[in-house]
């Protein structure tokens, strides 16, 4: 038998039906097992070797998981709505019980030891009156506990249900996310594996041109906030950059935090409100956004940070660049690819750091 084109058929299956693949298994079993399943084949694919093929596949599982979860979800909101009317019900016959043991207690109104006594025709009449009084009291106490816990579980459902529609709310968004990523991939990819490695390829050489720069970077000395530093510009080009722009980034230890938590509110040329810190910009002018922190329709080449743009890049009619708080430059000029990328950094202290990629 001919390997050739079982293999041929094979691949073809796995790039354009990955899905069908990659979670055939998990569809033989119950709801629960199926999201386990498919949760098992998201961490799988997430740490294999990246191709455009197993990406697409990454995001179709994850795709599948998340509508299988919305399912779930619903199941849950459905079964705890049915249980709800369930103890509505109980708590309106109660409630009727309960109106009529008042009304009947009001009508007898209160009745004292010594009443029962003295109406009491011997001993024996009055203790048996005693002990049906005893009974009654400890139905009344049992049927009114009883009914407490009827009402909390009454408002634990509740709970749970508003609870489980806050969650499926939020999955329906992810969803919705992931369906936007996967078309953007193909979108962005023109679905060309070539153009896709090329772009992993870029980001990889600028990660690794940062990391040695913060290792052997040139100490410049001392800035203050608001010192001018550099000139916004595109080296890096056609490696690393794809034309001017100012790459901000700010890292706390070893780890890239967002940027746009330290900058001052501000909106920019296209309306876009950004920032809630206190730093001033590290450009002035008429400032435009072209790439935000965090997942972006470009983002999902950065793969080492899981698939988010880790700084701002940003353009302006003032290509002046400024110190966004006090510390010590450093200055620093890496090969990335072809291209020489220069790189500034300020140390601020406490291992917060901030970084300025493709300045002049």
């Amino acid at each position: 038998m001919k390997k050739g084109p079982f293999l041929l058929a094979f691949l073809l299956l796995v790039v354009l039906h990955p899905y069908s693949v990659f979670s055939a298994d998990c569809e033989q079993t119950d709801l629960q097992n199926k999201i386990n399943c498919l949760s098992t084949k998201v961490a799988e694919l997430g740490g294999q070797a990246k191709t455009l093929s197993s990406q697409i596949a990454s995001y179709d599982v994850q795709i599948r998981l998340t509508s299988l979860k919305i399912e779930q979800t619903e199941d849950q909101i459905a079964s705890l709505s049915g249980k709800i009317t369930t103890l509505e019900g109980k708590l309106q016959e109660r409630s009727h019980v309960l109106e009529k043991q008042i009304m009947q207690t009001y009508k007898k109104g209160p009745i004292d030891a010594l009443q029962i006594l003295f109406s009491s025709a011997n001993v024996s009449e009055a203790v048996s009156r005693f002990k049906y009084l005893q009974i009654v009291q400890a139905n009344n106490r049992k049927f009114l506990h009883d009914t407490q816990l009827v009402q909390a579980t009454y408002a634990q459902q509740k709970d749970l249900v508003e609870e489980s529609k806050k969650r499926l709310e939020s999955q329906k968004i992810s969803l919705a996310a992931l369906r936007v990523e996967r078309d953007n991939l193909l979108k962005q990819t023109k679905s060309s594996e070539a153009v896709y490695q090329k772009q992993l390829e870029q980001a990889r050489l600028e990660l690794e041109a940062i990391q040695r720069a913060l290792v052997s970077a040139v100490k410049e000395g001392p800035v203050k906030a608001g010192d001018p530093i550099a000139l916004m510009g595109n080296s890096g080009y056609p490696s690393c950059s794809t034309g001017k722009h100012l790459h901000f980034e700010v890292r706390q230890g070893d780890g890239w935090v967002n940027a746009e938590t330290y900058l001052k509110n501000m909106t920019d040329k296209w309306g876009l409100n950004i920032g809630g810190g206190n730093w001033d910009w590290p450009v002035k002018g008429t400032i435009e956004i072209t790439q935000r922190y965090g997942k972006t329709p470009y983002s999902y080449v950065y793969a080492y940070s899981g698939g988010i743009h880790t700084g701002i890049d940003m353009v302006s009619d003032n290509e002046v660049i400024y110190a966004v708080a006090d510390g010590t430059l450093y200055s620093s000029r890496q090969k990335c690819g072809s291209s020489d990328l220069n790189i500034k950094y300020i140390d601020h202290g406490n291992g917060l750091k901030t970084l300025y990629l493709h300045v002049k």
